[in-house]
């Protein structure tokens, strides 16, 4: 399956209709490249804190599956397009990314160097994240030790979310000093699955 990734820029709501509206945009594009999907699901929970819009290709041979996911705690809304065929998913993210206002991993990298930022975009750079890239590891592991306990819990989140084994060394590193119990915790978490993965 190919899986790619669309994140939004400043955390749209999907229940905001203009926001919903483009959505809707990229889906009658999708449909006029012969791609149809139908909503399957719109559910929020309040146990994994979030809010989750699932459409599926109508056409079972495509294996097409698009979610608009608001993540409510760490506060970043993105797309994941998952297909059989490459160009599906490839197409979804370039329609996304031309209607909608998303993020660029080298933006998201120059933010995340910079001395103060917002530490969620720790978040959203590993949402983008496809292959190892030098850059975002970099970017990522230098975040696993800043001075801020939320900055270290979102690089962890980040390097959860990539699964690269690369990121071994640097949690193992963050693990004997954190000290901070959210940023502890995630950090175990993505241990374990970048470990996983090697």
């Amino acid at each position: 399956m190919h899986n790619r990734r669309s994140v939004f820029r400043d955390n749209p709501d999907p229940n905001d209709p203009e926001f919903f509206e483009k959505i809707m945009g990229v889906i009658q594009a999708l449909a006029a490249d012969g791609v149809h999907l139908e909503l399957v699901s719109d559910e929020a929970s309040q146990l994994t804190h979030l809010h989750q819009i699932t459409w599926q290709s109508v056409d079972e041979e495509l294996q097409t599956e698009l979610s608009i996911v608001r993540d409510l705690h760490d506060e970043v809304c993105y797309a994941t397009i998952k297909s059989k065929q490459s160009w599906i998913s490839k197409r979804a993210r370039e329609l996304f990314n031309t209607q909608i206002d998303c993020y660029t991993i080298n933006e998201l990298i120059e933010l995340c160097s910079r001395r103060f930022f917002d530490a969620r975009l720790l978040i959203c750079l590993g949402l983008l994240g496809r292959k190892p890239d030098a850059e975002m590891i970099r970017t990522i592991g230098a975040a696993l030790d800043h001075d801020l306990p939320r900055a270290r819990y979102c690089a962890a989140r980040a390097a959860a979310i990539t699964q690269w084994p690369a990121f071994v060394p640097d949690l193992e590193m963050m693990l004997k000093m954190e000290t901070d119990p959210s940023a502890r915790e995630m950090a175990e978490h993505a241990l374990e699955v970048c470990e996983k993965k090697t």
